[in-house]
Order: structure tokens, then C-alpha cells, then sequence
């Protein structure tokens, strides 16, 4: 795999097809950088139906349905999905309270905070305060020039996770966090733990 690398960046941004393995892959990292005494903060999601998404805020472990009983709507921000209200105003809640953090992790950005402006759109007001070390986020490809143009600063490093890749990909995403975080074993120059 050969993500699109930018030196210095401080921000990595994951994209490839629907349920290529874009989280399985951010969850195997995220891991390993606990494992390694890395602060983590942030939200992750997890499909757990066809119509059904968990989240998890990492902070705190606490995991709650993020999507009710599905329901068709016509002009939805969000077709395949019906979200929860209280969900997605608990989860904004705990974005606030990941920071300050070493590694910051939101899966994912997508229509809805892209296209709508809605549910976790207040990450790129966080993000631009910088009180992380690194940043990991997920977004579909159709949507990465759109997440771009909102990210604080000019710099990212792009990774394409395919069904080819995607099994090398936690390694490669736990080398590059390890490299700007800098003073972890087997890393970098960088900022101090």
C-alpha cells in the first residue's frame, strides 16, 4: 500500500469503499496504541445491523446504539441509516470532552456532517484548537475532497484501504502514529508523551 504521505502531517485520513474494513482496521491501531500507553480519545463506530450503527467513546468505553429502528425518509441526510437524536447529542458531547488528547480518532465524517452540516460537523472547530498529537479519521471517498477543504492547516496523509490492503493496514497506521508521536518505543522524532 502506498498511502499518500505528507511529512509532518498531523492528521490521517482513512478512506476506501463501504465496509472494506476501514474501522476493523482503526480499531486493531487504536489497540495497539492503548497497549503501547497512548491517550485515545474520540469515537468509533460499529455496524451492527443492515440499518444499525453502535458508537463507542473511547475515553470513556462507554458504547450506545448511535441509529433506531430504520425508517425510509425520502431527503434523508442519512438513507440507509435513521439516527438517534440523544445519540448523536450525547456522542458531539463526549467529541468536547476528547480533548486534550495524544491520538484523536472520529469513524467517520460522512454525509451528514459533509453535505448537512449536522451531527458531528463541530470536529473541525476541535481539530483546529490542535490539542492532540495526531489525528486518525475516516471518510468515504466520495466525500475526502469535501472533508479536506474543511481540515484546519494544508497537511494529511491519505490512506486507501482496499481488499487487497486492508490487512496490512493497522500495522502501517500503527508505524505512521507511532512516528509522529515520537517518544513511544520504536519511534520518531516528536512531541513527548
Amino acid at each position: 500500500m502506498c498511502p499518500q504521505m505528507v511529512e509532518g502531517s498531523r492528521i490521517l485520513l482513512i478512506t476506501g469503499a463501504r465496509q472494506v474494513g476501514k474501522s476493523t482496521a482503526l480499531r486493531a491501531a487504536v489497540e495497539d496504541m492503548r497497549h503501547a500507553g497512548v491517550r485515545v480519545s474520540g469515537l468509533l463506530t460499529e455496524r451492527t445491523g443492515p440499518h444499525d450503527l453502535a458508537v463507542t467513546e473511547l475515553a470513556t468505553g462507554a458504547t450506545y446504539p448511535l441509529t433506531e429502528s430504520f425508517v425510509a425518509t425520502p431527503g434523508s441526510p442519512t438513507p440507509h441509516f435513521t439516527m438517534k437524536a440523544e445519540a448523536l447529542a450525547r456522542s458531539a458531547c463526549a467529541l468536547l470532552n476528547s480533548f486534550p488528547t495524544q491520538l484523536f480518532v472520529l469513524d467517520e465524517l460522512g454525509p451528514l456532517e459533509l453535505k448537512h452540516r449536522q451531527g458531528w460537523v463541530g470536529a473541525f472547530e476541535l481539530l483546529a484548537q490542535e490539542t492532540y498529537q495526531v489525528a486518525v479519521i475516516v471518510v468515504r471517498p466520495e466525500l475526502l475532497g469535501n472533508a479536506i477543504s474543511e481540515m484546519p492547516g494544508t497537511s494529511f496523509t491519505v490512506f486507501n484501504v482496499t481488499t487487497t490492503n486492508r490487512d496490512a493496514v493497522p500495522a502501517l497506521l500503527d508505524r505512521e502514529i507511532r512516528a509522529r508521536l515520537g517518544s513511544i518505543p520504536g519511534a520518531g522524532r516528536g512531541m513527548p508523551l
